[in-house]
């Protein structure tokens, strides 16, 4: 993962990317285990094998996570946003292949997970909510006819649909724009037909009063902390992209976290 894009509500995208240099010593990094892994030709049981470059390269996932979900949330609270969606991508497996190619994915895979739960506790703290949508063929939609769209690159033949290129057009309504933006669209927009085709539903566990009562308690009212924080680790200490000051309770009210979804339109 080289770069995040975030895109605006207008027709002109705005991709916040990361230094190539930060993503260089990664590389670096596990070349140099390929290689020892080439020259021992054995990887010992129960054992973690170069362990130190390893750890630095948890480091550096851990640092890039932090600095990608808080220009995420920064993007949101300087635009008013009220809600961050995101795909949910939790049965992702890697792709056949090379080992490199394998262990990246996996990488990336772990990287994704980890930016969302970022996203989740500072948003929390700026007073936005977060929610996700099924990703099933997002990036092959357009978000103006919903039709299946063709996506390319650049000076290449239009028609089919190549993974990962930048653009998309609509052969239905005519639509040509972003491909990134074009899917961020299309998940905002899964978002609101949730709302408007069927009732909300709860999104904490409820349990009856033990005593009888019959009142029904939300589940999260009885816990105090955040959002799902996850797991302390050695890049969570106040680094940077940490979110600071006071934090609040989940069962806390915010005056900030708006009653009302805010919803753009095209």
């Amino acid at each position: 993962m080289k770069d995040a894009c975030v895109v605006r509500r207008r027709d002109v995208g705005k991709v916040l990317s990361l230094s190539a240099t930060r993503w260089h010593p990664i590389l670096r990094q596990l070349g140099i285990i390929a290689r020892n892994r080439k020259r021992t030709g054995i990887i010992a049981t129960e054992e973690q094998d170069n362990a130190a470059l390893w750890h630095q390269i948890a480091n550096h996932d851990e640092d890039f996570s932090h600095q990608i979900s808080a220009r995420i949330v920064q993007f949101a609270k300087q635009h008013g946003a009220s809600i961050l969606v995101f795909e949910h991508l939790g049965n992702l497996k890697p792709e056949q292949g090379k080992y490199s190619r394998r262990g990246n994915s996996k990488r990336a895979f772990w990287m994704k997970g980890r930016i969302f739960r970022y996203c989740k506790y500072k948003a929390w703290n700026e007073g936005i909510i977060t929610s996700r949508v099924n990703p099933r063929t997002t990036s092959r939609e357009c978000a103006c006819c919903h039709a299946n769209v063709i996506r390319s690159a650049q000076g290449t033949p239009q028609q089919g649909y190549t993974m990962g290129a930048p653009l998309v057009i609509c052969p239905a309504c005519g639509m040509r724009g972003n491909a990134d933006r074009n899917a961020s669209i299309v998940i905002g927009q899964r978002l609101v037909s949730r709302y408007q085709e069927k009732p909300r539903t709860p999104l904490a566990r409820q349990t009856e009063d033990p005593r009888g009562s019959g009142v029904v308690i939300c589940q999260d009212a009885k816990e105090d902390g955040e959002p799902s924080l996850p797991p302390t680790g050695q890049a969570d200490r106040q680094g940077h992209g940490t979110a600071h000051g006071k934090k609040r309770r989940m069962g806390a009210p915010s005056p900030r976290i708006a009653t009302q979804l805010r919803l753009f339109t095209e």
